[in-house]
């Protein structure tokens, strides 16, 4: 000023701002305080930087009334009074150049070793110089300016040298496009202002001058007044932000740009500082706008990132003509320009406090009108076509910004939501849209519908992960959580992305999808029910092509269209919602799927049944229509499906049934429970009924076979007019399960008879109903432990101890012991029928006989005709396969005399051994007789009891068995040498009575011990011949009259088949061998009356064949002469008595005779 020549005027003004206050040095720090590279998730301001020191209050409420008398200021090393320092305020601009200069020193990077030394030099105490020096002069200007004679003194004074400042500021500024990218790079650094690093003290200069020369222009504009000013300090503010956007460009440059990055966690600031400098302009601006009508903070962003969208530098702003400040160009402008747009926005949640509220902040104003211009240029630009070459990695970054922006931070737009599905419609057949990674990355093939239905609730409800999820589902859920959060609460905006979506398909469009594009459909279609509206489901569902026609190009897409219609279905249940209204879109299609035997077909029933499982297994109350969905299907798919999935579903009729029965009792009076009782009865019923008859479909399902099957008789029971009315009752239903011998699987009738007998209730009732109940019960029993050999004991034991207790069951045991010992035998069943035995034995009289045979007739009822059910060719070892014989063999033994009926063909006693002994010829149950050989002795001695004489039919039956059985019985060993007779045929010698042992060697002489008319023996008199041997070999082993009926009923067929067959056959010496044995046996020895019978024999032999088969006849004698001669001495007179009649009538060979 004292330049300037009115001395007398400062010297007063001076004066006027001298008071009596002590003398005090100014606090002019001012510099930020950096803490390193911005972490996302810290939002603390650093309480030594430029906001925390109220650099933009001091900026929008500057001091006025400060005084500066006795205050003194160091500025640049000199200290001196605060009130007249600004008179060298041109000597203090050239110690700020000066300390500019050093700075700009490291401008660029240094390529001589050791050219420069940074040790001595204390970069930020020159950066701490200046900064005091700008705030000095800040703070002296704004206690002058509402001073108007004094502005118009003063400025005119100092008016050039601010002037110089003003320039001297600018020409530093203009040179940030000079500092090479790795200063901007690495700007930050965690020690803050300790960091002694010319580089960062370089940058951090910048930005600190910026903030200042933007308050000293906001200052200027209150010195002059003038409105060309306001306009000046917009520009400056649109420089200021120009060069932040540089160096957030750089940043960008060196981003990667791939699926995996995440914008939102990569911020545009070079350090903390420069975030910190970003948010006091942005309040600065706004509120300076608000206040003054000027330019607001996103005008003058958007004005900066216009440029760097069209590229267009013509109206280039610069602080120097001389320095270029253009822009970079920017290889994805649109891409850079939402993103430095979402962190500014998020700049927005900070309070003029500096504290952070994020979307709470009443300071967020949007920018939503920009965005919207950007992705409109992104769509002109290839966006919609799919022309760019990185589309889906563009639009998997943009997304998740935007998402952020329009659902927190500002009011809602469709537009944006438009832009982007400008994007996607045209391209949703391209199969690269489709998910790569993460939990949901499976093929469309492997998805069922509640893998859709729950991908697309986890997308808008669950934790999202942007990483593993495709471009296209990212936008699903952008779309999905804005109309969760604003699609109810204000239908236009729902009405109008509604009308954005539907104009775009049609059913031609969508029957011509790809697979990858039907998924995507149905993707997007579900994700607004969910969000919006239901009936999306209905409009999603009428779109859809048919999929009653199949082929092999058509299939894949035909499941994928079922699921997408059946995760509507999931849906409508999820929100309780009637599922009449949409049923007729899958009756129709579950009625052809149901009916064919393809692969597409069998997997789509299986999706439909699942969830079908889960909506029944969902819904309590029933009353969602679900009854629709139980039709015929059921009993074809039965039939159809794979045998594992069987059990799944009468898991599921069960348990509905289950609750329809419980709404029903309860006096519900649920509608819906009764139609689905109604479906239960008229489509289910007649299947579980016919379940029993087929081992394949019941394998494991024995368990819910038979609660289902408890369920409908016990429903019969309780409502008889609703089983009538599809042909059912609780009797035939009882009949059925308990008695039908066709039931294939004992432990259905097990199970279901347990099941009965837990309802006492339901015993009672169904006695009332079936007068002969306790009979199935006791039938059923005698089943269970004959077939059910590997079903549990105890179980079975349920049945018995129910039994027991019933007097006709009682009256067969004859002692507490026999009750005793069928209470607690391992094995009931044969206690039982030796009881059954035992009692027949106590009886006296016929007409009792006559009682007991016909229970016991009636207990065993159509035995023969269940009993081999279990028994094929596969367990034909089984142990269940022994135990049945055994059983058999135990009956017949025991108990035949009951079971058979004279003279009937089909009385029950033939009938079984026919069933369970005799195989038809050309039959394959050929493993029957390795079976019956087991039990054949305790079937001979079971017909012992019965009067075979009086029965032809009888005597006809046991020639059969002999017939079928001998050579089983006796078989070849040593290589055919000789013959072994198995000790089960054996045992019917030792222990048979006489009489029946005669029928028995008559039997097998009159049928097996013969000559054919072509003089060859019967292909079984080998086998009885060694039987015979091994009868006679074992002496006293069988009673002594074996050997008599041998000598009687044996020898003279033996001895007339020795007199037919030819010179050399066998049977010669085998007869030779048989007197032997004879001769040797014990019983022959001691016994005169034995060899009587044996001498009558031989000399009936004689007699009979030595007229007419002379030779033979006479080998026969020379070979018993030499086994015992006194055989033959003693018949003499009677062979010497036929040649004297032969000589006496002249027969033709006498003389040869003699």
């Amino acid at each position: 000023f004292l330049r300037g020549g009115n001395t007398y005027f400062h010297h007063n003004f001076c004066l006027n701002n001298l008071t009596t206050d002590a003398n005090r040095d100014m606090d002019l720090d001012a510099t930020f305080d950096c803490s390193g590279k911005v972490n996302v998730n810290d939002w603390q301001l650093s309480r030594t930087g430029l906001f925390y020191r109220r650099e933009v209050d001091n900026t929008l409420f500057s001091q006025t009334n400060y005084s500066f008398s006795h205050v003194e200021v160091n500025l640049f090393g000199c200290v001196m009074p605060g009130a007249i320092a600004i008179m060298d305020l041109k000597h203090l601009i050239n110690c700020m150049e000066m300390q500019l200069k050093i700075l700009n020193r490291h401008e660029r990077p240094v390529t001589i070793s050791g050219s420069c030394n940074n040790d001595n030099v204390n970069y930020f105490s020159l950066r701490r110089m200046i900064c005091e020096f700008i705030v000095y002069f800040r703070m002296y200007m704004n206690s002058i300016k509402w001073d108007l004679n004094a502005l118009e003194i003063v400025m005119p004074e100092i008016g050039k040298d601010v002037d110089s400042l003003f320039d001297c500021l600018k020409h530093f500024l203009s040179t940030l496009h000079s500092i090479p990218d790795s200063t901007l790079h690495y700007a930050a650094s965690n020690i803050g202002n300790k960091c002694n690093q010319p580089e960062f003290h370089l940058y951090h200069m910048h930005i600190e001058l910026r903030w200042f020369f933007v308050t000293l222009m906001h200052s200027r504009t209150t010195w002059f007044q003038y409105h060309t000013q306001l306009e000046e300090f917009e520009t400056t503010a649109e420089m200021v932000i120009n060069d932040l956007l540089y160096s957030t460009l750089k940043i960008f440059e060196r981003l990667a740009l791939n699926w995996t990055v995440d914008l939102t966690q990569k911020t545009p600031y070079c350090c903390t500082c420069t975030r910190e400098l970003w948010l006091m302009f942005q309040i600065l601006v706004d509120s300076l706008g608000e206040r003054k009508k000027t330019k607001m903070f996103w005008d003058v962003v958007n004005s900066c990132i216009d440029r760097v969208l069209t590229k267009n530098q013509s109206q280039v702003i610069f602080w120097h003509r001389s320095v270029d400040s253009s822009l970079p160009d920017c290889k994805n402008p649109e891409l850079f320009c939402i993103w430095i747009i979402y962190h500014l926005s998020l700049l927005y949640g900070y309070s003029n406090d500096g504290v952070y509220l994020q979307f709470n902040s009443s300071r967020i104003k949007s920018n939503c009108e920009q965005v919207e211009k950007i992705l409109k240029a992104y769509v002109c630009k290839g966006g919609k076509d799919g022309e760019r070459d990185e589309l889906d990695v563009e639009l998997k970054i943009i997304i998740p910004l935007l998402l952020d922006l329009i659902i927190n931070w500002w009011q809602p737009r469709v537009p944006i939501i438009s832009f982007l599905w400008d994007c996607f419609h045209k391209r949703l057949d391209q199969p690269f849209l489709l998910q790569t990674s993460g939990p949901w990355a499976l093929s469309l093939e492997k998805k069922t519908a509640t893998d859709i239905l729950k991908q697309i609730n986890d997308r808008i409800y669950s934790k999202f992960e942007h990483s593993k999820e495709s471009s296209y589902g990212i936008f699903l859920h952008l779309i999905g959580t804005f109309l969760k959060k604003y699609g109810t609460s204000d239908l236009k905006y729902w009405n109008q992305i509604k009308g954005r979506v539907y104009t775009k398909f049609s059913k031609n469009k969508v029957a011509e999808f790809s697979e990858s594009g039907l998924y995507n459909f149905i993707s997007l279609f579900i994700t607004l029910a969910i969000t919006a509206d239901t009936n999306v489901c209905i409009t999603m569902l009428d779109l859809l092509p048919s999929t009653s026609e199949l082929n092999n190009d058509y299939n894949k897409k035909c499941n994928l269209i079922w699921k997408g219609k059946l995760a509507c279905l999931l849906l409508f249940n999820e929100r309780k919602l009637s599922l009449g209204s949409i049923a007729r879109h899958f009756t129709e299609t579950i009625n052809l799927i149901s009916c064919r035997k393809d692969e597409t077909s069998r997997s789509m029933m299986i999706n439909f049944v699942d969830v079908l499982n889960t909506i029944l297994a969902g819904n309590e109350k029933i009353d969602l229509g679900e009854f629709n969905f139980i039709g015929g299907w059921i009993d074809r798919y039965l039939l159809e499906c794979q045998k594992n999935r069987i059990g799944s579903l009468l898991e599921m009729i069960a348990n509905v049934f289950e609750k329809c029965i419980i709404l029903q009792v309860s006096c519900n009076n649920s509608d819906g429970a009764r139609k689905m009782l109604d479906a239960l009865w008229c489509f289910v019923a007649s299947r579980v009924r016919q379940l029993v008859f087929d081992p394949v479909l019941t394998g494991d399902n024995y368990k819910i076979i038979s609660k289902l099957a408890v369920i409908f008789t016990l429903e019969a029971v309780r409502e008889p007019a609703t089983a009538k009315k599809y042909k059912h009752s609780a009797i035939s239903l009882f009949q059925h399960f308990a008695a039908s011998i066709f039931v294939k699987d004992i432990r259905i009738t097990l199970y279901y008879l347990i099941s009965i007998l837990e309802n006492e209730e339901a015993v009672q009732n169904l006695k009332k109903e079936i007068p002969n109940f306790d009979t199935i019960l006791i039938q059923a029993w005698i089943k269970c432990s004959i077939v059910g050999y590997n079903v549990s004991k105890e179980d079975i034991r349920i049945l018995q101890n129910y039994i027991i207790n019933l007097n006709e069951i009682k009256e067969i045991f004859v002692s507490d012991y026999d009750v005793y010992e069928f209470k607690n035998n391992d094995e009931p069943i044969l206690t039982f029928i030796i009881s059954f035995m035992k009692k027949l034995n106590t009886l006296k009289s016929e007409q009792e006989k006559h009682q007991y045979n016909a229970k016991c007739k009636t207990y065993f009822k159509n035995l023969e005709k269940w009993i081999m059910i279990p028994i094929t060719e596969e367990t034909k070892d089984s142990e269940l396969t022994f135990w049945i014989y055994r059983c058999l063999g135990t009956l017949i033994l025991c108990i035949s005399p009951m079971l058979y009926t004279k003279n009937q063909p089909n009385d029950m006693l033939r009938t079984l051994i026919n069933k369970i002994i005799l195989v038809p010829e050309n039959s394959t149950q050929s493993y029957i007789k390795q079976l019956g050989k087991k039990i054949f002795s305790m079937i001979m001695l079971g017909l012992e009891k019965l009067n075979v004489k009086s029965d032809i039919l009888l005597q006809a039956m046991i020639r059969d068995i002999f017939d079928q059985y001998l050579p089983i019985l006796i078989v070849e060993v040593n290589s055919g040498c000789s013959f072994k007779v198995s000790d089960t045929l054996l045992k019917c010698f030792k222990d048979v009575k006489n009489e029946f042992l005669r029928m028995i060697f008559e039997m097998l002489m009159s049928n097996f011990y013969n000559i054919s008319s072509d003089n060859a023996l019967h292909k079984h008199s080998n086998l009885i011949t060694w039987l015979i041997k091994t009868l006679l070999k074992e002496g006293r082993k069988y009673p002594k009259y074996i050997t008599e009926h041998i000598i009687q009923i044996c020898s003279p067929s033996i001895f007339g088949c020795y007199m037919k067959v030819h010179d050399h056959h066998p049977h010669k010496l085998h007869t030779i061998d048989f007197i032997n044995d004879i001769i040797k046996n014990p019983y022959y020895e001691e016994d005169k009356f034995i060899r009587e019978k044996f001498q009558t024999a031989i000399s009936a032999a004689v007699q009979k064949y030595l007229m007419t088969n002379t030779q033979f006849t006479f080998e026969f004698i020379r070979s018993i002469l030499s086994i015992k001669k006194s055989i033959i001495i003693n018949i003499f007179p009677q062979i010497e008595a036929i040649i004297l009649y032969a000589e006496q009538y002249n027969r033709p060979n006498a003389a040869s005779l003699r």
